[in-house]
């Protein structure tokens, strides 16, 4: 009970935040999303279709800044195609982030770098990864904006190319 009335508190502080003002568009910002995983390359031989979350925080320097910079942590799971278990991705990146466009909806890129944790079982490696997107952004609120963004995600795994593509739905919320 105490864990569901916690949860729903931390729900209404990020409500709280999206409803703000829309003065200026600076500063930090954090986010929350999630979808589903296609694996691509030598992992999907061993992979199939899977779930992830995210949670962001960013840094914008100026209301009329095109770019940003931005650290992601991401969380994911993707059924063994023989079956049986379970391929766990765990991780985050640093981002730099540009947007293109002058009107409310906007698109973007993203790419950057950062370290992947991926378990197999009892075996586990964590190694340097590098990923890019881009996609598109829609104000929603003053200070909230509902993204999509398609991704590729390359973990630089001794075995095999670790790649994927995580297609992302979610919100983020300005802190200024």
């Amino acid at each position: 009970m105490k864990r569901h009335l916690l949860s729903g508190l931390a729900l209404l502080a990020l409500f709280a935040v999206g409803a703000r003002s829309a003065q200026a568009q600076e500063g930090f910002y954090f986010g929350v999303g999630g979808g589903g995983t296609e694996p691509v390359g030598d992992y999907s031989d061993a992979a199939n279709f899977g779930w992830h979350g995210l949670a962001i925080i960013g840094y914008r320097p100026g209301a009329h800044t095109p770019s940003s910079f931005r650290i992601d942590g991401l969380y994911g799971e993707n059924d063994f195609e023989a079956g049986g278990g379970k391929f766990k991705l765990a991780g985050g990146l640093a981002n730099g982030v540009y947007e293109f466009g002058s009107g409310k909806a906007k698109a973007y890129l993203v790419g950057g770098i950062g370290v992947f944790s991926v378990k197999a079982g009892s075996s586990s490696s964590t190694k340097f990864s590098g990923g890019w997107r881009g996609w598109g952004q829609l104000p929603v609120g003053s200070d909230s904006k509902i993204f999509f963004e398609a991704r590729y995600i390359s973990v630089f795994t001794e075995t095999f190319n670790t790649a994927f593509i995580p297609l992302t739905l979610g919100i983020t919320f300005g802190v200024n």
